[in-house]
């Protein structure tokens, strides 16, 4: 079975004093790109089945808001296992996704977002793999696209089909 899998980092986050570092607020900026996000999303045909999002407050805001975009509401996984994540990490809660989810949206952090996206990606995109590799500013998503089990899910086996940063 064809699979998308859309990797998105958190938008741009507040860094207030003496708010612990999962408790982070978006910031201006970030609530109004985030919307800008899923309005990318319904406007490419790239709406989720299934959100599996870091339960950190800055990416629980994120989703929120680009999920208004969205025709439904997905099923959410709100997880401490995308919070802070390797890439290893965040590719094994990938893998518990239920096969008959078409789309997952994972809404996760840096570096373990950038770095899932250059290791699940073949060569069949060079010039999206290098816009990854050059960098991934806050609310950048990329659109993977790959034939199997989510939970067979290895590097190299995805092809990099979008990587935008909507800004508003």
């Amino acid at each position: 079975m064809r699979h998308t899998l859309i990797l998105l980092r958190h938008a741009k986050s507040d860094w207030p004093d003496g708010v612990p570092d999962h408790e982070r607020p978006l910031t201006g900026r970030g609530r109004r790109d985030a919307p800008r996000t899923g309005a990318w999303l319904v406007e490419n045909g790239r709406v989720p089945d299934r959100a599996a999002v870091s339960t950190a407050l800055r990416t629980q805001e994120t989703y929120e808001l680009a999920a208004e975009a969205f025709p439904a509401s997905p099923e959410v996984e709100l997880t401490d296992d995308l919070y802070a994540a390797s890439a290893g990490e965040m590719l094994e809660v990938i893998r518990r996704t239920p096969e008959g989810v078409g789309t997952l949206i994972v809404v996760s952090h840096n570096p373990g977002t950038q770095y899932l996206a250059l290791a699940l990606a073949d060569e069949t995109h060079p010039d999206l793999v290098a816009k990854v590799h050059a960098g991934y500013p806050t609310n950048t998503l990329t659109v993977l696209e790959f034939d199997g089990e989510w939970a067979t899910l290895d590097p190299a086996a995805a092809s990099i089909v979008a990587v935008e940063s909507p800004r508003g």
